[in-house]
């Protein structure tokens, strides 16, 4: 289903929970806290299922992947992942980075309800580019299903400034938190995944930590590459793909993107 869809069923269960529950709203879902604004895409789906996108955390889980207790999320957003990491990977210091101040916001006022939990988690307001790239004044962090403002024409998202973050290299970041390994990199960017790649390529090809990517191919042009070039890059890094349903490698992954409709994305699993 295309992100458009999701959102258009979103604003139409939307509508019928606000019957019911405050749009603001505390609740516990999977032994987790969260402050939850339920006109959000994201948030609606924790209140109703609990989670977003476990299945990260259930194939990390079920391939082991605690050697080196240390995960980065890349694009934490208010802490879906995060803390659903944290959650699992007890051991585990989670290095969290969000650009917007928006989202970043809201990551800190959950993080606040989960003291267990957080004590685990290093928040960072950040933007993760490559040097040739300037980091934007405004990235997509919101799927809000009533407000008004001026949303991106397929996935619906809507623009929160980057004013208070700052701007660094995936390399850089690693070498200033003197990060020796990973377990694994969650990335979920909207298509700025190249640049976050292109911007790690000294420690990604060294270390090869496993990756969760998001392929959002129809936001490629947008961003200034096709999918010919990211998936260069990651050939160069000695990255293999993988299907996250079955956890097959995945050997034309030209094909593969090809079947991704327009306006959709899908996970994949990168080692």
């Amino acid at each position: 289903m295309k992100t458009k869809q999701k959102i258009i069923l979103a604003k139409i269960i939307f509508k019928i929970i606000r019957i019911f529950f405050p749009k603001k709203i505390k609740v516990k879902r999977n032994d987790i806290e969260w402050n939850l604004n339920l006109s959000e895409a994201i948030d609606l789906h924790i209140f109703i299922f609990g989670s977003f996108e476990k299945e990260i955390t259930s194939i990390a889980k079920k391939l082991q992947l605690q050697k080196y207790n240390q995960i980065i999320d890349i694009g934490a957003n208010f802490g879906v992942q995060s803390l659903q990491f944290a959650k699992n990977f007890n051991d585990s210091k989670i290095y969290s980075i969000e650009p917007t101040n928006y989202a970043f916001n809201k990551f800190i006022k959950n993080l606040e309800l989960n003291p267990k939990l957080s004590k685990n988690i290093y928040p960072f307001q950040m933007f993760l580019g490559s040097k040739e790239k300037e980091m934007p004044s405004f990235i997509y962090s919101s799927w809000n299903l009533e407000s008004v403002e001026t949303k991106h024409f397929k996935h619906l998202g809507e623009k929160k400034s980057t004013e208070k973050s700052n701007s660094l290299t995936l390399d850089e970041f690693i070498v200033l938190n003197k990060i020796s390994n990973v377990d694994f990199i969650k990335l979920d960017v909207d298509g700025f995944e190249y640049n976050v790649l292109r911007g790690g390529m000294n420690f990604l090809k060294e270390k090869k930590p496993p990756i969760f990517m998001e392929l959002a191919p129809y936001l490629y042009k947008e961003y200034g590459y096709n999918k010919e070039k990211i998936l260069k890059l990651i050939i160069s890094l000695n990255y293999n793909f993988y299907d996250l349903k079955n956890l097959k490698k995945i050997f034309d992954i030209d094909q593969k993107i090809s079947n991704i409709k327009d306006g959709s994305s899908e996970n994949i699993l990168l080692m």
